[in-house]
């Protein structure tokens, strides 16, 4: 791989991940501002059983096809103080299984509509008065930042499809024996962690 490819798919992947973290603040401010005790009280609500939080988490991840998102959102909650960690453990397990069934459901690739979000939630918190109408415009800029920071980081890792050596080196993990089952493990966290 040539430097210069490298040094762009390195500036991609940071770039992402500031967009990423940003909106990630972002969203948690504008959902601790906006957050009245109605809010919180649904949540509690819905949260509260664990099995009614996991199919949340279910159906989040499905209609929005990205458990990273989901994940987010609920640490989100949980930094704004709308949610405990025990209620958010039910939502990101409900999360992890919507993973699954987004295999099923049409691909629907909810990065394309980071640029869109930010545009038009950017507009209201510029130019409202009303300070609720700004935070939710806040909360909904940082969740279109969230999305256009997981598509840059994305677009940085695509050159590694179409390296053969990534793919070689990829292919030399196999599952035939314990210890490959356990290697096989081993990487598939360090790559999901980065």
């Amino acid at each position: 791989m040539d430097a210069s490819l490298t040094i762009k798919m390195i500036f991609s992947i940071i770039g992402g991940l500031g967009i990423f973290l940003l909106g990630m603040k972002n969203m948690s401010e504008g959902m601790q501002a906006v957050a009245g005790e109605k809010m919180r009280k649904l949540i509690n609500a819905v949260t509260n059983n664990r099995i009614i939080a996991c199919g949340v988490g279910i159906g989040v991840t499905a209609l929005i096809q990205s458990s990273s998102v989901t994940t987010v959102m609920v640490v989100g909650m949980v930094n704004a103080g709308l949610m405990t960690l025990t209620q958010a453990i039910g939502v990101i397990l409900g999360a992890d299984i919507g993973t699954t069934i987004t295999g099923w459901i049409l691909v629907l690739e909810v990065a394309k509509y980071g640029l869109p979000i930010i545009g038009i939630s950017a507009f209201f918190f510029l130019f409202s008065k009303s300070e609720r109408t700004r935070y939710t415009a806040m909360m909904i800029m940082g969740l279109g930042l969230v999305f256009f920071g997981l598509a840059q980081m994305k677009l940085g890792f695509a050159p590694l499809r179409d390296m053969p050596e990534f793919i070689a080196w990829f292919s030399k993990f196999s599952p035939n024996s314990y210890f490959g089952v356990l290697r096989c493990c081993l990487i598939g966290a360090v790559v999901t962690a980065i």
